[in-house]
């Protein structure tokens, strides 16, 4: 089976009450992730109440249409596919809520496109090709997510990892959390690190940086808002942030603050002229 995805555009759009993009088609797959609020969208004949964490599948040349209610955002993101791929893809269903592990992996499309650094497509197009291949084996897949039990070494660190997740504004010692887990330190750390691949204190960051940038995508905040959520100064925020992500947290806001359509692939024949194909009326 050839697994070849090309992502072409991604689009993040806020659509409010009255607000829709009428009735279209396109020659290539495009899903939709509602990020927040509410609205519908009309598929072929069917209408779906598209609600925060849905996945919606529009396959090839199928009209479409989608209307705003309650301040509905979503990510647009228009591939193709081929091949015996492309045919059990036509197969998934119109809507699909995500898990969180899928959830992850559809915000990373996004944060890649925004930061838009080296290999951004290579990586993006893996991992939409990722959460594709999940969604067509959910019947038997596990889902890959901390909040579900673990065993083995994962469960003994799980205390820490449970304490980080229930309390984002604050900034444990490492000391603490070994001694959740009845380790020391140093003990702790090398645990940590050998399962997880990093240390607990970068874990913590990039687990702050996650928050803050959901936060960043379904409400109005400033950086200062983050920091304290995050249980830090603003200065220590944004140069921990930026460390993680690679741009500055009010750069970040800039860019996901408003519609904003992204393009991937500069070789696809489907980009359009202006920013965005069919723009938004209402």
């Amino acid at each position: 089976m050839s697994l070849a995805v090309q992502v072409h555009r991604i689009v993040k759009e806020r659509k409010g009450q009255g607000e829709y993009i009428p009735s279209h088609t396109h020659p290539f797959f495009h899903c939709v992730y509602i990020i927040g609020g509410r609205g519908r969208v009309q598929i072929g004949e069917q209408t779906v109440d598209a609600r925060r964490g849905l996945f919606l599948r529009i396959a090839p040349h199928v009209k479409h249409a989608i209307f705003g209610e309650d301040a509905m955002q979503s990510f647009d993101i228009k591939f193709s596919a081929q091949g015996s791929f492309l045919t059990q893809l036509n197969e998934l269903p119109l809507a699909m809520p995500l898990d969180s592990y899928e959830q992850a992996l559809i915000m990373d499309v996004f944060h890649l496109a925004v930061r838009g650094e080296a290999y951004a497509e290579a990586l993006i197009n893996t991992r939409m090709t990722e959460l594709l291949l999940l969604l067509l084996r959910r019947e038997t897949r596990v889902s890959a997510s901390y909040t579900a039990p673990l065993n083995g070494s994962h469960a003994a660190l799980y205390p820490a990892l449970a304490y980080i997740e229930q309390h984002p504004d604050q900034m444990p010692p490492v000391s603490f959390l070994a001694e959740l887990c009845g380790y020391t330190p140093s003990y702790f750390s090398t645990a940590f690190k050998q399962t997880f691949g990093c240390s607990p204190a970068r874990y913590l960051h990039g687990k702050k940086v996650e928050l803050a940038r959901e936060r960043m995508l379904t409400t109005d905040c400033t950086v200062s808002e983050l920091a304290d959520q995050a249980g830090m100064d603003p200065a220590s925020f944004s140069r921990m942030f930026k460390k993680v992500t690679g741009i500055s947290p009010s750069q970040y806001l800039h860019r996901v603050n408003s519609d904003v359509g992204i393009n991937i692939s500069p070789d696809s024949p489907y980009l359009p002229s202006g920013a965005f194909e069919i723009p938004k009326q209402g």
